[in-house]
């Protein structure tokens, strides 16, 4: 499992939460892809990004969507 920074994490989160009536939502599928264009890592697994990304919107209070990105079971 890679450790992500903190900072790096914090960032994404307030970048792709949207204000909703229910509250901050974040799409999983935008903020791990984020996560990897901040950081330039593309080696890590969706899910440890995902996993992290996730733990840390919980804890600022938003709620998260655990979307899949169009294509991503297409293997080429």
């Amino acid at each position: 499992m890679h450790n992500f920074e903190l900072i790096d994490l914090l960032c994404v989160i307030d970048a792709c939460a949207s204000d909703r009536l229910a509250g901050r939502l974040v799409p999983m599928s935008k903020a791990v892809e984020e996560l990897r264009v901040l950081t330039g890592d593309f080696v890590s697994s969706d899910a440890d990004a995902a996993n992290a990304l996730t733990q840390v919107a919980l804890q600022r209070g938003c709620a998260v969507l655990l979307d899949e990105q169009a294509g991503a079971d297409i293997v080429g």
